[in-house]
């Protein structure tokens, strides 16, 4: 009997509160910038992060300057990331478009992009306008979390609400057996 070792990433849910119009436009600008790495690395066969990164972060940010930088860096993450499960299913014959592409109202964000008070019940995230603050009203969260460090979030809208999903960095080691 060989065991395999994993990693648990306890992940936590916000709704949040706050001026829902200053992060409108990054929805439907990151989802263009998304498609746009998304058919870029179907023309080419591109999985890799590093190398679709590599091709097209330069053009992506002199298009949308005023976005900051990680977004296009984690638009690159996601578009391989959907990529790579496209061709999957393609193998298997469980596609029924002809290219990948994104309808989703979600944002990838990383460390940069936002930034987490627990003890405040705030949230920060980064806008073409600057910093926009949101009250966390309710969500899962566990004590556990405070020794843990944010790692990447989505920021998800669903009709006029937003809400954050966290994955944390530092989760639990575990030991599983098949």
């Amino acid at each position: 009997m060989s065991g395999r070792s994993e990693t648990i990433k306890p992940t936590a849910n916000f709704k949040l509160d706050g001026p829902l119009a200053l992060v409108e436009p990054p929805f439907s600008t990151y989802k263009t910038i998304l498609n746009e790495a998304l058919l870029h690395a179907h023309a080419k066969g591109i999985t890799s992060f590093y190398r679709l990164k590599a091709e097209l972060y330069r053009e992506l940010r002199a298009g949308w300057p005023e976005l900051p930088s990680h977004y296009t860096y984690t638009a690159c993450q996601m578009a391989c990331s959907i990529y790579e499960a496209f061709r999957k299913l393609e193998r298997r014959g469980r596609v029924k478009a002809d290219r990948p592409c994104s309808n989703k109202d979600a944002i990838m964000l990383d460390d940069h992009l936002f930034s987490l008070d627990l003890e405040g019940w705030m949230a920060s995230i980064a806008t073409p306008r600057g910093r926009v603050k949101f009250r966390l009203l309710h969500g899962q969260y566990h004590e556990k979390f405070e020794a843990m460090r944010p790692g990447q979030a989505w920021l998800v809208k669903r009709g006029r609400e937003l809400w954050l999903t966290d994955d944390y960095i530092g989760g639990v080691s575990a030991s599983s057996r098949p």
